[in-house]
């Protein structure tokens, strides 16, 4: 369903509305605009047409030779006539001679519930008409073709519009399995089963997993990336000191998983997050304000202190921009495959997106890590690290992101292994986090972890995740089974200490 607003009076609201996006994004054809909310994966046959006019025959024309779309309205093609006994029953018990001109409120009520029929909704998010079809969608299968903000969901309706999106590739590490399971887990905690999510999945054979997923309401998008060859490629060329990443091909190619997002999820606005994250309190649609990102916003890095779009773990993704410029990302990867040459603002996908979306639009532009038109930063309590030392930030937190140590590297490191045993290029973030004794934001962060690994129903994720982590130390994987189980009947606010938890009698 298209509610599409071209009117005189909405352009003369426009010219004193104060806000961002109320005409067409980027004064572009509506056309296109529709055509780029549309996920190439699903492809659609028809849309109900709602407008301030009967669409023109160009429009018609137009819109199903860009889009393959036949356009349905209700006086156009002869729907819901005056005539219509039932209609007529909605106004005055059918007393009064019904019209178009004295009962317009009522056909807008008539195309309003049409609209709610239909699966996916794109409208203007300043209409009241389209932002009441947002928030009564919960924002599944919902965008807005002027972008941006919608104001009756920042300040009135309060919707939870902002579907969270993940990647897996069956060829990753059996732990990186481990970790999503827990991550959607916290997900379900926090929102309850409100909120989309996605999984865009490479392989066709864990049904056991696939089964978990659907149980959990979990949408399952079948993937078959194309670059494939191109990624490994890159992979053979990597300096593999630079980026954990390097060290698995299955986690290296689930890094770039996301990039193919566009051609699956039906949104305006999604929420990306690695694999080894945990999402503790809630967020929506307000959450970002009226000055949303046009395209990507990431959070900080390492250092806390620098708020620069850096990290790409926790991602907010203008999915039509990405639906745009596909094609273009793709070739500018590509090219960068060929000639051998590295991103300039980091490593891999993250390195990708920075120096592709910084330059969009803006060509020559000096790459720097500050925030631009359309790279903005993400607020850090959406990628809170185990390693920062900010305890109002891990108050507010919403979302942990186990950057570089997973919790089984940071249980290791309490349990007093050393430096060496871990990978080189980990070893700044160990000097971080176990030079001092300090370390209760680091247990609260496990806590967290140790909220959604424990709580499985159909399988003891804990017990994988601790016979993953310690394969052939089988007294420390009855620790790590003790240690997690123990921390999540901790109180938060009670000052759990990770390492007296340790020295405590496992068998007792």
């Amino acid at each position: 369903c298209l509610h599409y607003r071209n009117g005189t009076d909405w352009h003369n609201h426009c010219s004193i509305w104060k806000g961002n996006n109320c005409k067409n994004s980027g004064n572009r054809a509506i056309v296109d605009l529709v055509k780029e909310r549309i996920p190439a994966t699903y492809p659609k046959k028809w849309m109900y047409y709602v407008g301030d006019a009967t669409p023109s025959e160009r429009l018609v024309e137009t819109m199903k030779e860009h889009t393959n779309l036949t356009m349905i309205h209700r006086i156009r093609d002869n729907l819901a006539l005056s005539s219509n006994d039932e209609i007529r029953e909605l106004v005055k018990n059918g007393s009064e001679e019904l019209s178009l001109e004295k009962h317009r409120d009522v056909f807008a009520a008539i195309d309003f519930f049409v609209c709610k029929s239909v699966p996916s909704f794109i409208g203007n998010s300043v209409s009241t008409f389209s932002a009441l079809q947002i928030a009564t969608r919960q924002g599944k299968n919902s965008s807005w073709y002027n972008s941006r903000s919608v104001p009756l969901l920042n300040g009135f309706f309060q919707a939870k519009v902002i579907p969270i999106v993940y990647t897996y590739t069956e060829e990753s590490q059996a732990m990186g399995k481990i970790l999503l399971k827990a991550s959607i887990t916290s997900v379900r905690q926090t929102f309850g089963m409100d909120i989309g999510i996605h999984v865009i999945y490479h392989g066709t054979e864990d049904r056991m997993f696939m089964y978990w997923l659907e149980k959990r309401k979990v949408i399952i998008h079948i993937h078959e990336p194309k670059w494939l060859p191109m990624i490994e490629d890159m992979l053979l060329d990597a300096n593999h000191t630079n980026s954990h990443l390097y060290s698995h091909r299955g986690n290296y190619i689930g890094t770039w998983q996301r990039i193919d997002i566009p051609l699956f999820i039906d949104a305006e606005y999604v929420i990306f997050l690695d694999s080894d994250t945990i999402v503790r309190n809630k967020f929506d649609f307000s959450t970002f304000g009226d000055n949303i990102t046009p395209g990507i916003a990431f959070s900080s890095e390492a250092d806390e202190k620098l708020k620069v779009p850096f990290n790409a773990g926790v991602a907010l993704l203008n999915v039509p921009l990405l639906r745009e410029t596909y094609n273009e990302f793709l070739a500018f990867i590509q090219d960068h495959a060929q000639t051998k040459k590295d991103f300039v603002l980091g490593p891999s996908d993250q390195g990708a997106y920075l120096d592709f979306y910084h330059s969009f639009k803006n060509p020559g532009v000096v790459l720097r890590r500050e925030v631009s038109t359309y790279v903005q930063y993400l607020d850090q309590t959406f990628n809170v690290k185990p390693y920062y030392k900010n305890k109002d930030t891990f108050d507010k937190r919403r979302v942990i992101h186990f950057h570089g140590f997973k919790p089984q590297d940071l249980l290791k490191g309490l349990m007093g292994y050393g430096k060496d045993e871990f990978a080189p290029a980990l070893h700044g973030l160990f000097e971080m986090m176990f030079r001092g004794n300090d370390h209760n934001l680091l247990c609260l962060a496990l806590r967290d972890f140790a909220l959604s690994v424990t709580v499985d129903d159909d399988e003891d994720n804990l017990h994988q995740f601790c016979k993953a982590a310690f394969p052939f130390a089988h007294e420390e994987e009855i620790t790590c089974k003790f240690f997690f189980q123990t921390l999540s009947k901790q109180q938060e606010g009670g000052h759990s200490n990770c390492k007296n938890i340790l020295k405590l009698d496992v068998s007792k």
